[in-house]
């Protein structure tokens, strides 16, 4: 769904627009949920409304390390983030339902009930019934009432989104560039080498070790004494099979590595991680697919892209824009 993409705006969030209250801070916890937590554009967020969401995400953490992790000393600052972020995430996601108001983008409740009916039905489903659903939600801390208001909000932030990115589009041209830069996305199969290499910090440790080479020196033994990639020194440098693909792998040693013929060694190669000589012990190869074939694939992820990057540039401005006070002291 594309309101996951929006990376400067929600992880997962399950409640919003509870009760504001006043923002004096009181002794009771009725008036301790009212205090004012954050204010984006004069609209307050209160601790109510924050506690309920950040006792949430604390729940999961809680399911994968126990129900005394926020208790534990050496987990203080991971719980000072959480909190921050929680409210980050409430402050954005209330920047765009104020938007969604701005814009007049409110959906009939006809609309939203029909929605919600079709995406409680199906929460229900995935969980294995309904009793195993709420069961679900309390461990979150949570009510049937708390998941449909996020997910009405979460109706109208789609709507919010819909409206950002109606007029993008993307040009044939720009399909090719994206072709012409990911060829080895497109081969009938995945090309892949097997490749060897020895990595040391300083040019003039590779020169030595080239000169050594070009004597009759083994590039195994050679790997072994002088390499320091602890992965691949002693299995004599190998690195086993890559793909052409991998982005785990540095740009640089990639390139020239897919350019180096069977068998052969390369000159110094230099990259962040230091100096490098290459040899690519075997390759397999495949024919390139034809842009017509892919094209509607490419579109597709082409699109998503320039969504993804007008999302982003829009909630920044609006970001940007927004008066935004937090009181992050009484969190």
């Amino acid at each position: 769904m594309r309101f996951k993409k929006l990376s400067l705006v929600l992880s997962f969030m399950f409640l919003l627009n509870i009760f504001s209250g006043c923002e004096l801070i009181s002794k009771t916890e009725e008036g301790e949920k009212k205090t004012v937590v954050a204010k984006v554009n004069g609209e307050k967020i209160t601790k109510g409304e924050f506690q309920k969401l950040f006792e949430a995400r604390l729940a999961q953490y809680e399911m994968m390390y126990g129900q005394d992790f926020a208790q534990k000393k050496e987990n203080e600052e991971l719980i000072k983030n959480l909190k921050e972020d929680t409210l980050d995430e409430m402050i954005n996601e209330r920047i765009i339902l104020q938007k969604a108001k701005e814009f007049n983008i409110q959906p009939d409740e006809k609309d939203i009930n029909e929605n919600l009916d079709k995406m409680y039905k199906q929460a229900v489903s995935q969980a294995g019934g309904e009793d195993k659903f709420k069961k679900t939600l309390e461990t979150f801390k949570l009510t049937v009432d708390d998941y449909k208001k996020y997910m009405t909000n979460k109706i109208i932030i789609e709507k919010v989104y819909d409206k950002i990115v109606k007029d993008v589009s993307v040009s044939d041209d720009e399909l090719l560039k994206y072709y012409n830069e990911h060829m080895y996305d497109y081969t009938e199969k995945p090309n892949k080498m097997n490749v060897s290499h020895i990595l040391v910090q300083t040019e003039d440790e590779a020169k030595k070790v080239l000169e050594e080479l070009k004597k009759g020196a083994k590039f195994e033994d050679l790997a072994k004494k002088y390499s320091i990639d602890p992965g691949s020194k002693d299995k004599g440098g190998n690195l086993g099979d890559i793909y052409y693909n991998d982005d785990r792998y540095d740009k640089t040693f990639l390139t020239n590595a897919i350019a180096l013929p069977v068998g052969k060694i390369s000159p110094i190669i230099k990259t962040q991680f230091g100096y490098h000589i290459i040899r690519v012990n075997k390759k397999e190869e495949y024919k390139l697919k034809p842009f017509k074939e892919v094209k509607n694939q490419i579109r597709e992820i082409v699109l998503e892209q320039k969504k993804t990057s007008k999302l982003n540039e829009t909630f920044q401005k609006w970001k940007e824009e927004s008066n935004i006070k937090k009181y992050t002291d009484r969190l």
